[in-house]
């Protein structure tokens, strides 16, 4: 007995329309990943947080890399502890982190 795990293309899952963001959505992931990344220091410090790999997390930056799916912003939105919504709609405000100084 042979098990094949390759599916053939006609066998392979169309992924699904749920989680797929628009246009402005993924251009908003980006601006909120690259903010995320000033404020934490590091896209390897970023990654940790989101619980993916960093080079994910760079790809996902640049305008030309793979394109954020509903499921990263969902994460990056918890990270930000920020609701989705406000991260979609591209208002996400990243507040400076302030060491060594008393408020």
């Amino acid at each position: 007995m042979e098990l094949n795990h390759k599916s053939s293309p006609e066998q392979r899952r169309r992924r699904s329309d749920a989680l797929k963001l628009s246009d402005e959505e993924a251009k908003a992931v980006r601006v909120a990943v690259r903010k995320l990344r000033r404020a934490f220091g590091s896209f390897n410090r970023l990654a940790a947080m989101l619980g993916v790999p960093a080079n994910t997390v760079r790809r996902v930056a640049n305008p030309k890399g793979a394109r954020p799916t509903g499921t990263f912003a969902i994460r990056l939105a918890a990270v930000a502890n920020v609701p989705v919504e406000v991260l979609l709609g591209g208002k996400l405000i990243v507040a400076p982190i302030i060491i060594g100084r008393a408020a």
